[in-house]
């Protein structure tokens, strides 16, 4: 079973990759355009946050891809 956990995580980490800006990014956005809103201060400290999230969304993505590939022969 443990052999084909990677088939049923990829999709999840695949969904994530497949945007421009990833979710986690566009969450820091918001985070931080309500918080400039209030106190008029630019910070930009979650979206950064978000985009370390999505960069590590894509390094296991790229880690379950190379997991599963054939070894060579």
């Amino acid at each position: 079973m443990k052999q084909f956990a990677p088939l049923f995580i990829a999709p999840f980490f695949m969904a994530a990759a497949a945007c421009s800006d990833g979710p986690a990014e566009n969450a820091g956005e918001d985070v931080d355009e309500a918080i400039e809103d209030v106190t008029g201060e630019e910070q930009g400290t979650f979206e950064e946050a978000g985009e370390n999230l999505d960069d590590a969304a894509d390094d296991a993505e790229d880690a379950i891809e190379d997991a599963t590939d054939e070894p060579p022969r």
